[in-house]
């Protein structure tokens, strides 16, 4: 058997549980949706709830049991999306389970050394195949979230949504295998810190835009090429929409990212296949 169905074999049997997890909450998120208006509950919550704030008129007993009902739907609502929204790029950051970092680490990365394939082609080859489940899992989780009628403001419909599902999930995976092929351990919480960093930094900039001094004009030059690209990757999907102009830019950034976060690996790796184990 090849590494590469070798590593994808393995990475089924280790992460087939979490998947269908996740999976799970996007089915119950597309069949709430579908049978409930969310939007139009919320709409209708918003209006009962200042109208009762008002305080023209005390509010009903069928208005409060409107307005429980429709609480309970939206926290339902809300719950499901986090969980299959957030679980679904977590499941992407600990698909490659400290390949490298955790082997060098109990030192079985020396039975690989000993093999007559450079560790660096060796680990690469692993990760292709890891990277190739994610690929297969991002795409259901797409197309689960694609079938959700989410509000409008959320929504995620199409090839555009599956493709940035695919490409969110497949760029977690690089930054943490990048992580892990520097000998560092929990790569997957380092990835999901950074790409929480990259949220809260990404909406400072936005706020730091109408700023004219020289920092703020240089962290916006500089960051997007550091930061997780979820913007770039919204407005690079954005082109598979009816009547919008493909945006070369930001496909650009994205590919960017992943020849940034592979190039960061090999360079772990080159490094560790000089020093196998800790000195």
């Amino acid at each position: 058997m090849s590494i590469l169905k070798a590593s994808m074999g393995n990475a089924v049997r280790r992460k087939w549980k979490f998947a269908l997890v996740v999976f799970v909450f996007g089915v119950a998120l597309a069949v709430l949706t579908n049978v409930y208006d969310v939007a139009g509950v919320a709409d209708r919550m918003a209006a009962m709830g200042e109208e009762v704030g008002s305080g023209a008129t005390p509010p009903s007993e069928e208005q409060v049991g409107t307005i429980v009902r429709s609480g309970g739907l939206l926290f339902l609502f809300g719950t499901l999306a986090l969980f299959f929204v957030f679980g679904s790029l977590l499941f992407a950051f600990l698909m490659p389970g400290g390949m490298v970092a955790n082997e060098r680490g109990n030192t079985a990365i020396m039975l690989w050394a000993q093999h007559p394939m450079p560790l660096t082609s060796f680990y690469m080859r692993r990760y292709l195949g890891v990277q190739t489940v994610t690929l297969a899992a991002m795409l259901v989780f797409g197309l689960v979230l694609s079938v959700a009628a989410l509000p409008v403001e959320a929504a995620v419909t199409g090839i555009g949504g599956v493709v940035s599902v695919c490409l969110d999930g497949m760029l977690a995976c690089a930054v943490s295998f990048a992580i892990s092929a520097h000998g560092i351990r929990r790569a997957a919480f380092f990835g999901v810190v950074f790409y929480l960093a990259s949220g809260v930094s990404a909406e400072v900039l936005s706020l730091a835009e109408q700023s004219t001094s020289a920092i703020a004009a240089l962290a916006r030059g500089v960051l997007p090429f550091l930061l997780f690209p979820v913007g770039a990757i919204e407005e690079a999907v954005g082109g598979f929409e009816s009547g919008v102009t493909w945006d070369w830019g930001a496909t650009g950034m994205v590919l960017y990212h992943f020849a940034l976060w592979t190039g960061i690996a090999w360079l772990g790796l080159r490094r560790i296949e000089r020093w196998p184990l800790k000195l």
